[in-house]
């Protein structure tokens, strides 16, 4: 057989595109559109000014993430963007209190975009220029009163976004993780009878959108610790997830050798437990050496391992 290496987190990172069942109006949505009317509604009580309102509502819709870690992320770098544009566009108005010449206004965009992707700030790129700009372009009479009522509507509809983000079903990905794992697991039979019964190279790449997506939904899980009611799944699931990483070790280990060596009977029969299809005399006689057999017996046998307590720590979950 052909001497095959396989590094599954190794290859070339890109976007993976799930299969996910959408929803008209998901749970998001519903909680993007709580925030804006409340937002409203609560600048009203203490002003009555139309800009004052878009401010605050504008505050709530950028805010409202997936998770309130996501949101609070985002709402640290949308006051950056604003309090940003604000200053560059304070600056300005100062050295140009007329008239502001159109290389001001390239000069001020460039520095704000430049600052943008050195502090990965990618989101208050365009929201600190378009602050920037409508403060050089269109000053108004009293710009530094104007601009900390501007950053006082932002962080009104920020805080609001937040608190409904926290206090209305927190996210939790749980299930979507599980749904994972089953996935993984179930890919490992076929792939197993691929390599050590038809002594097949199998496509270990099927494997790698899966990974990386129990990676993301793992971090998004951590990120939502506190508002989860039982801590210690976190802790069950982080164990599921390093079984089925051993499990990948142990398949790329056997799909890593020159030549599968014979089956042992115990590993035969869990196999057959499995639902592996196997010949009747068993797998023996192969062109192989005793090291062959020892070496591919030892990991599989590790392998069927992971994969049996996968399944139970899975039923717990």
């Amino acid at each position: 057989m052909q001497n095959r290496k396989f590094s599954l987190y190794c290859t070339e990172r890109g976007d993976i595109v799930t299969k996910r069942q959408r929803h008209i109006l998901g749970l998001r949505i519903f909680k993007t559109a709580l925030a804006v009317t409340l937002s409203i509604l609560l600048v009203r009580l203490f002003v009555t000014n139309t800009l004052t309102e878009f401010y605050a509502a504008f505050g709530a819709l950028i805010a409202m993430e997936t998770t309130f870690f996501k949101s609070l992320k985002q709402a640290l770098t949308q006051l950056i963007g604003v309090l940003a544009g604000t200053v560059f566009g304070y600056l300005s108005v100062l050295l140009f209190p007329t008239f502001t010449p159109a290389w001001i206004a390239g000069i001020g965009v460039l520095i704000l975009l430049v600052l943008s992707q050195v502090f990965k700030l990618s989101f208050s790129a365009s929201l600190s220029c378009i602050i920037f700009l409508s403060a050089c372009l269109m000053p108004p009479e009293n710009l530094l009163r104007d601009s900390l009522f501007r950053l006082r509507d932002t962080a009104v509809g920020i805080g609001v976004a937040l608190v409904v983000n926290a206090l209305i079903r927190p996210y939790n990905n749980k299930k979507r993780i599980l749904s994972v794992l089953a996935q993984l697991r179930a890919l490992m039979p076929p792939l197993l009878h691929e390599r050590v019964v038809r002594e097949r190279i199998p496509d270990l790449s099927v494997l790698v959108p899966l990974l990386r997506q129990l990676d993301r939904e793992m971090e998004l899980y951590h990120s939502q610790r506190f508002f989860h009611r039982k801590h210690d799944d976190e802790a069950l699931l982080a164990g599921c997830k390093q079984l089925v990483e051993r499990m990948v070790e142990e398949l790329e280990a056997i799909c890593g050798m020159d030549s599968p060596g014979d089956l042992a009977m115990e590993n035969a029969a869990r196999m057959m437990e499995l639902g592996m299809e196997l010949p009747e005399s068993g797998i023996s006689g192969r062109k192989c050496t005793r090291h062959d057999t020892i070496v591919m017996n030892y990991h599989l046998d590790k392998l069927l391992a992971a994969y049996r307590y996968l399944g139970e720590l899975m039923e717990e979950a």
